[in-house]
């Protein structure tokens, strides 16, 4: 394959319907190596059978290399593409011409998409295309709207043609380029060509320069010369003492005049259009009532019409189950039917949801309601060290965890998203609700709302401390919450279903196999070497020793060790150890402690496997699972002994 195609631009421009166009079903859906941010890879051919590879790669603002997604798209651009185009927002043009710039300063000569045409002409923007053209170094310009398909043959012949050329040099203020240009001569003193490190051999030294004075921080670690840096600070002091602020903004600041300047007589009319519905939307108070509303109609659409079909999925694995019950020889009855078949019956039980949770967030994503979520909830997230688009796995997780996690996916920034991941099993789902219940109709009947207020306080103000400590001790660059609210759009179907398809299929595929591993090792652990005496049994005896510090005896902890198959088993399993007379052998306080630790500590196999699968790490699964018991634990033992010395 000779030739390697990019898309780049900005969040929410459209690259990902246009790059489905391109491609078709010749694709295939990844992570990039080391990281849990997707990677799509796709096909072209042109008439002569000739293959492309198509890079979609993550939304970005900048190409400078401070969050990963960033550096992600930055170091393919450099190491791989051959062909760039630049997706651009045309109804946001001055904003998204900032990455054009950007591009041109790396030495690049992108094809230039207008997307989204038929939006802009809604809002009677017209621009003289040919001028555009040659203002920008006589770049190729593609005006398009994926959603209705215009513009693709042209943006595959453009791509067909291709040639590259010397891309123009994008000029600014005089004191910034009398700054460069004396960077730049340093760079020659102190790096001769034959000594530029090999990632940026072929960029542009005034690139480098620049990408100095920004602070950049794969630039800084490959040009530590240490006299280098020293004069980079001199200049950077006599350019902040003259412009009376920070370099790096400065340098935003001209990039944005450039782009207006550039635009200038390209924009033929143009009708001010204002979103009058944004203000309500992103109301502090009438915002969070609209979201409420939103997410109250989202879980009761999939949850209500996800039961439906969990229903009939069980009904089928139950009659499944009863037909292998006689039909396989008596031997292999309980590890097939109770432990594998149960394994791949809840998985498949909760695909529907999974799906109608997929479907719902990307129709939200796809309207630019779910940008304006995350513009709400930012300030109320940060606290806790998350961003805005935290809140809406942690919203998800309260029906189910699973589809929590991989609700995160719509979630770009690394650190961010790992800390959601992290956070969103100690959510109260519905599983856990049903723990909550239990606990307050046996041992609290007389205040099962204050039991249950206390029991969810407790579980937000362990969540908020414990993000807020991760946030701190978790490397990585929280993503700057600065991004174009994109303009309200009706749904485009064929890119919804297939977004839920793609982020619905892997569960499908990859978790199942892991409960499947998991149920069967339980129901071994259960019966094994005997159901009196199995090894089970044996593992709540060893553990009570800890349990214990809780309250908690054996029993319980055995309890807790079922909950680990699925939420629900921790009552079903009290049931049955103590014999149904939990309500005369437990005290309030050890009710108290057991619920709590109960909602806490490590999920279910499903969300395990979820975790893994949106992780793919080892590391962090285990990590999870040992950092959820621990937090479980601490807290049950200061409840437990706070409340014995207060005479509970």
């Amino acid at each position: 394959m000779e030739n390697t195609v990019s898309l780049v631009g900005q969040p929410n421009v459209g690259k990902t319907t246009l790059f489905n166009l391109l491609t078709g079903m010749r694709q295939k859906i990844g992570n990039w190596a080391g990281v849990t941010v997707e990677k799509k890879e796709g096909i072209l051919k042109d008439g002569s059978n000739k293959e492309y590879a198509v890079v979609d790669l993550p939304g970005i603002y900048s190409l400078m290399s401070d969050s990963i997604d960033q550096k992600i798209a930055r170091d393919y651009i450099l190491k791989y593409s051959d062909i760039v185009v630049n997706v651009v927002d045309t109804p946001n043009i001055n904003r998204n011409l900032y990455l054009t710039l950007q591009l041109l300063e790396l030495g690049k000569f992108p094809i230039l998409c207008l997307n989204l045409i038929d939006e802009a002409e809604k809002h009677g923007l017209q621009l003289d295309i040919k001028k555009l053209s040659e203002k920008l170094g006589n770049l190729p310009i593609i005006t398009s709207s994926g959603r209705f398909g215009i513009g693709v043959e042209e943006l595959k012949n453009a791509i067909y043609s291709y040639e590259y050329k010397e891309p123009p040099i994008i000029k600014y203020s005089d004191i910034l380029e009398d700054g460069i240009n004396k960077v730049v001569e340093k760079i020659n003193e102190y790096y001769p060509n034959n000594a530029i490190p090999d990632k940026f051999k072929t960029v542009p030294k005034r690139w480098i320069a620049l990408s100095l004075f920004e602070r950049d921080p794969d630039v800084l670690e490959s040009f530590n010369n240490p006299k280098l840096m020293d004069f980079v600070q001199q200049i950077t002091e006599k350019i902040e003492s003259e412009i009376k602020h920070d370099i790096e903004s400065y340098i935003v600041e001209q990039r944005y005049k450039k782009s207006d300047k550039i635009l200038k007589d390209v924009i033929k009319e143009q009708n001010q259009v204002y979103d009058d519905i944004d203000p309500i939307v992103l109301h502090p108070i009438y915002g969070l009532c609209i979201f409420g509303i939103v997410m109250y109609l989202m879980y009761s659409f999939v949850f209500g019409v996800g039961n439906i079909f969990s229903g009939y999925v069980a009904m089928i694995f139950e009659y499944v189950g009863n037909y292998l019950t006689y039909a396989l020889p008596p031997q292999y009855v309980g590890v097939v039917v109770d432990g594998a078949l149960a394994g791949v019956g809840g998985v498949l039980e909760f695909f529907p949801m999974i799906v109608l949770i997929m479907l719902s967030l990307s129709l939200l994503e796809d309207t630019g309601y779910l940008s304006r979520v995350a513009a709400l909830m930012h300030k109320y997230m940060s606290k806790m060290g998350l961003g805005g688009k935290s809140i809406i796995p942690f919203i998800v997780s309260f029906g189910c965890t699973v589809p929590g996690l991989m609700a995160s996916r719509f979630m770009s920034n690394h650190k961010e998203r790992l800390i959601t991941l992290l956070m969103a099993p100690m959510m109260p789902c519905s599983a856990r609700f049903i723990i909550i219940g239990f606990m307050a109709a046996a041992f609290f009947p007389e205040n099962t709302v204050l039991f249950t207020i206390a029991i969810i306080s407790i579980m937000f103000g362990v969540i908020w401390t414990v993000s807020y400590i991760l946030s701190k001790l978790i490397k990585g660059k929280s993503e700057e919450f600065i991004f174009e609210l994109p303009p309200y759009r009706t749904p485009d179907w064929n890119n919804i279903l297939k977004s839920t398809w793609d982020k619905s299929k892997s569960f499908l595929k990859k978790a199942g196999t892991v409960i499947v591993a998991g149920s069967v090792a339980f129901y071994w652990l259960l019966n094994y070497p005997t159901v009196d005496n199995s090894y089970a049994i044996a593992i709540g005896r060893t553990l009570e020793p800890i349990t214990l510090l809780m309250g908690i005896d054996w029993r319980g902890a055995l309890a807790l060790l079922f909950g680990i198959v699925a939420k629900e088993l921790v009552v079903s399993t009290m049931d049955i150890v103590y014999g149904g007379n939990y309500a005369n052998i437990l005290t309030p306080l050890n009710a108290f402690v057991l619920c709590i630790v109960s909602v806490l500590y490590v999920p279910c196999v499903a969300t395990i496997a979820a975790f893994y699968v949106e992780t793919k790490s080892i590391k962090w699964t285990t990590f999870s699972i040992l950092f959820q018991t621990f937090v479980a634990t601490i807290v049950g033992i200061i409840i437990y002994n706070a409340g014995t010395m207060m005479g509970f």
